[in-house]
């Protein structure tokens, strides 16, 4: 009797013991906006088993802003946040335990689409007109600074905030002079339903950061092993994508509809919106760098547009907002 129950007891850890070895690491994911080809590289990860092979599970949700992304992740309400990281430096300057742990899109994104022929050029031209944003997403903290460097202000342009969900669809349906929102992200969504110009808030004063990972200075250090294997994954996913070519791109688009079917996401436009963020991928101090490694001198320019901006008080430095240690070596 004692054989058999020694067996059974054998028999029973056996059993037991994958599902200790396997076991996953959860973390919650909040996006800031809507299904778009930005969201590829989580995707193509999630998709293909790449996190599940290091361990980890994603639970990826959808957002509406990057004020609100940064908010939650800073309230302990998600693991990870992929948002704005300038928005997450303004969230840092009032007290939120934030740090950026990987950039994606480091050029300067942030700009007004202004429809084709409306001789809008300059900030200064939209006095009097309706200009379109979301006041929780990631334009929101640097509307009045851009206005300001531009030669007018928030009083003499009419800024309409609508939900981050709406906001393309109302500007392509020809409400507004102007709609604010990622260059990148917007074209290929207005290109043919109302052909724009655009102007960069980088043109003004603005050289920011913007797409990238953010968590809570606790979960940095609590759970940094699981953490690293998760943005090694993410950026090891979009190079993926950026090596693939055309056929990786398509791919990624086609693997993004199948997971958000419900946002009825247009290939060509997915295709395109990956297209035209992995231009914004690096900067002339990351050029020859790994996919998500942020550059010090990127930081400092970022830091002084902010206090210039008073977004954030003065005497804060790179190493306050971001860390490189995660970040998977090789390109």
């Amino acid at each position: 009797m004692r054989s058999i129950i020694n067996a059974a007891w054998v028999a029973a850890a056996l059993v037991a013991l994958p599902a200790v070895v396997h076991a996953q690491e959860k973390f919650t994911v909040r996006d800031s906006w809507t299904p778009s080809g930005l969201h590829a590289g989580w995707h193509w990860g999630i998709e293909k088993g790449l996190f599940a092979k290091q361990g980890i599970e994603v639970v990826h949700d959808d957002g509406n802003g990057s004020t609100t992304t940064a908010q939650l992740v800073g309230a302990g309400k998600y693991d990870v946040g992929y948002g704005d990281l300038s928005v997450m430096a303004v969230a840092k300057g009032k007290g939120v335990p934030l740090v950026s742990v990987g950039g994606l899109i480091q050029k300067t994104s942030l700009g007004v689409f202004v429809p084709k022929g409306s001789g809008i050029k300059t900030p200064k031209d939209l006095e009097g007109k309706e200009v379109i944003y979301t006041a929780t997403s990631f334009e929101g903290p640097f509307i009045d600074p851009f206005l300001k460097n531009g030669g007018t202000s928030r009083e003499k342009v009419n800024m309409v905030s609508v939900d981050a969900a709406s906001k393309i669809s109302t500007y392509v349906a020809g409400r507004g002079a102007g709609m604010v929102t990622s260059i990148p992200f917007g074209a290929p969504y207005i290109e043919k339903g109302r052909p724009s110009d655009f102007i960069s808030f980088g043109d003004y004063g603005l050289a920011l950061p913007s797409y990238g990972l953010m968590v809570h200075e606790d979960t940095l250090k609590k759970r940094r092993a699981a953490l690293q294997k998760l943005v090694g994954v993410f950026f090891q996913s979009w190079q993926a994508i950026v090596d693939g070519g055309e056929p990786a791109i398509a791919e990624a688009a086609d693997i993004l509809a199948k997971r958000r079917p419900d946002a009825k996401l247009v290939r060509e436009q997915s295709m395109s919106s990956i297209r035209e963020h992995i231009k914004y991928f690096r900067t002339a101090n990351t050029s020859n760098t790994p996919l998500g490694f942020q550059a010090e001198a990127d930081w400092k320019s970022t830091i002084a547009a902010l206090e210039a901006a008073k977004l954030v008080a003065p005497g804060s430095k790179p190493a306050d907002y971001y860390t490189n240690d995660l970040v998977p070596a090789g390109r």
